[in-house]
């Protein structure tokens, strides 16, 4: 077997990143029809599919401090640092 260069190798997502997507999906804020479509299509993300993903999610967390949520001290130290 010959190696050809025309054919593109993506290689899938792994499980550490479904599982963080998994996760993210829980708090993002984001409409229900995508995050059921982003949870169906879980299984056949490529790896870089999945990196943007998750900064994407990443980007539409929850502000746990305006929505009355369960916080601790690290997240408002993170939290000021981003409006600083």
């Amino acid at each position: 077997m010959e190696f050809n260069p025309e054919i593109e190798f993506n290689p899938k997502a792994d499980y550490q990143q479904l599982d963080v997507i998994e996760g993210l999906l829980t708090t993002a804020e984001i409409s229900p029809e995508y995050s059921e479509l982003i949870a169906r299509s879980l299984n056949n993300l490529t790896y870089e599919e999945a990196e943007k993903l998750i900064k994407e999610l990443s980007e539409k967390q929850v502000n746990r401090i305006h929505a009355g949520l369960n916080y601790n001290s690290t997240y408002i130290n993170n939290f000021t640092k981003k409006t600083i």
